[in-house]
């Protein structure tokens, strides 16, 4: 009874382990921010602060 147990505990363990630590990720191919586009200086304006 004790290794049964024992093994669904590795098999648990080590799932969890794998599912951590695997590099492929769809979060690490998405970018947030769009980083392609420049910026147009003649659209930059300066206002009056304060």
């Amino acid at each position: 009874m004790k290794t049964k147990f024992y093994l669904y505990l590795l098999a648990a363990v080590s799932s969890i382990l794998f599912v951590s630590c695997n590099p492929d990720s769809i979060a690490d191919e998405d970018n947030p921010y769009q980083t392609e586009q420049g910026v147009n200086k003649k659209d930059i304006t300066r206002g009056n602060v304060g």
